[in-house]
């Protein structure tokens, strides 16, 4: 082992040339019985500006330990995996809190989590082993405040109906299925809808599969008795050959869509065909690939009754977004940076301000998004986004027909500043706390701002400075980064009203909220 440490640290020339005599050492364990992980693979990478970041690769010893000697003081990520586990990784120096690498030894801990996994076998309706067949792992997760269903793995069944999906951290999963007749029965009307285990046509109905780490679940999926299917069918309205075109099932307001029918495409009569499409709502989406990265779309909403769908045509319009921002009040002067964020149930985008207070945004799918600007220097506020001469804000809408108009986000220096306390108490509170400002729109919460603590005060409390707000009425609740909250439900949020403080923010002025609980987990 210390002979692959020589040749390995060797191997990265110049850097040991200017290397010091400072030593890592380190040990991998098992994050939940904190037993040693012997042949674990690590990866030390050190990060200098402007400059490759040169690594060393090395295995655990038999006890877990490891040690990488002539290091130079600096910035290391250690990374470490083993099969089985679930990969981690920790920063050291000034990009983590483990402290840099200064003194003659330092000491890190690497805590590898078992894997969870699903397994099983897929039988038809005839009771024979069903091939090819996707199976998908779906997670609830909560993006922009509202929980969404996402895919997190796949695979797809052997000739003997089996599966194996693994690498799955801890948590509640929901098992999708897409499944199409073989053989004979294939040139038949009929097709299996979508699925969900048992045997659910719809999330909301079906059986979610708790997996601790470690675990192997074993399930078995029967398909249902093939139903009646149909055709949908339309042409696009492209100039070049390609075009890719999706049916998926509706409602969906996550980022987890199943596919469904089988697609033929004509490149020279820019037609296509689904067939063994099943009865249901669908929504038809259309994207051409134009020059560079960017994309045009299209989309209808289609419902599959007890006849064929034909005739359907989609115009594809370029789904890029361009806009200014445009500076007022005292910072008319400075030069404004940021980032200009767009947010819907399914889609996240963005585009970076440059020198000239432009930005461009490709790839928006039609449908309506909040715009989120992201401007500094942070005392300024975002005072209105206006899109044909209408404030778009809350509430920006991309039609499938039409193309995004450009837009303007006016900011100002004349904004409102808050301090949060949170009041001192018998318990500690939780690391990594964050003040969230919140403010109601239409039917939802939108987060407006986030406020991160400064120094903890003597008595046991926390101080939170949030500026940059622009005048109005908002709820400052305050709870750990890494909690899961829907905060754009605000049916959800009502079961934490004694948690929220209202304030109001006035131009230039300062307001001060004490926070007296803080939110530490979700509800059972």
């Amino acid at each position: 082992m210390k002979a692959l440490r020589l040749a390995l640290l060797a191997a990265l020339g110049v850097w040991i040339a200017s290397a010091s005599d400072k030593d890592l050492t380190g040990r991998v364990e098992d994050a939940n019985t904190g037993e040693a992980i012997a042949h674990a693979h690590i990866t030390l990478r050190f990060f200098q500006a402007g400059q490759p970041a040169p690594e060393v690769t090395l295995l655990s010893d038999a006890d877990g330990s490891f040690k990488i000697t002539n290091l130079p003081a600096g910035n290391y990520q250690v990374s470490c995996d083993k099969a089985g586990y679930l990969p981690t990784n920790q920063s050291m120096g000034a990009m983590g809190p483990a402290g840099p690498i200064d003194n003659k030894t330092s000491t890190v801990v690497l805590k590898l989590t078992a894997q969870a996994a699903v397994e099983g076998t897929v039988i038809d309706d005839r009771d024979l082993p069903a091939p090819n067949v996707s199976i998908q792992v779906v997670r609830q997760q909560v993006v922009n405040g509202r929980r969404q269903y996402q895919p997190i793995n796949s695979a797809g069944t052997d000739e003997t109906g089996w599966f194996r999906i693994f690498g799955l951290p801890a948590g509640q999963y929901y098992v999708a299925i897409t499944a199409r007749l073989n053989g004979a029965r294939r040139s038949r009307p009929l097709a299996y809808p979508p699925l969900f285990y048992p045997g659910a046509l719809d999330i909301a109905t079906a059986q979610p599969l708790d997996l601790k780490a470690g675990d192997n679940a074993e399930i078995q999926i029967r398909l249902p008795e093939p139903v009646k299917a149909f055709e949908v069918s339309g042409v696009v309205a492209v100039a070049g050959p390609n075009a890719s075109v999706s049916l998926t099932p509706q409602p969906s307001s996550s980022t987890f869509q199943q596919s469904t029918g089988d697609l033929k495409w004509d490149s020279k009569s820019h037609t296509f065909r689904f067939s063994h499409v099943t009865p249901g709502m669908y929504l038809l989406t259309a994207s051409v690939p134009q020059e560079g990265r960017s994309f045009s779309f299209a989309s209808t909403t289609v419902i599959v009754g007890s006849s064929d769908v034909t005739g359907l045509r989609l115009e594809p319009v370029d789904g890029s977004l361009d806009g200014t921002v445009r500076v007022e009040g005292d910072s008319a002067q400075q030069k404004m940076s940021g980032f200009i964020s767009v947010q819907s149930e399914r889609y996240n985008g963005g585009g970076q301000v440059d020198a000239e207070g432009k930005f461009h945004i490709p790839n928006l799918q039609p449908g309506t998004y909040r715009v989120v600007p992201q401007v500094f220097p942070q005392q300024s506020c975002v005072r209105s986004v206006l899109s044909g001469g209408r404030d778009v804000r809350d509430g920006l809408t991309f039609a499938g027909g039409t193309a995004p108009e450009p837009i303007e986000v006016v900011v100002s220096s004349h904004c409102g500043s808050i301090d949060v306390s949170v009041a001192p108490s018998d318990t500690p509170l939780p690391p990594n706390l964050t003040a969230y400002l919140l403010r109601k729109v239409g039917d939802e919460m939108v987060l407006e701002k986030q406020g991160y603590p400064g120094p903890r005060s003597g008595d046991g409390g926390a101080h939170f400075a949030i500026q940059g707000v622009a005048p109005g009425d908002y709820m400052v609740y305050v709870w750990p980064q890494d909690l899961a909250i829907e905060y754009a439900n605000s049916e959800y949020m009502k079961q934490f009203d004694s948690y929220g403080q209202k304030v109001t923010v006035t131009e230039d002025g300062k307001a001060t909220v004490t926070v007296d609980k803080v939110l530490t987990a979700l509800p059972k």
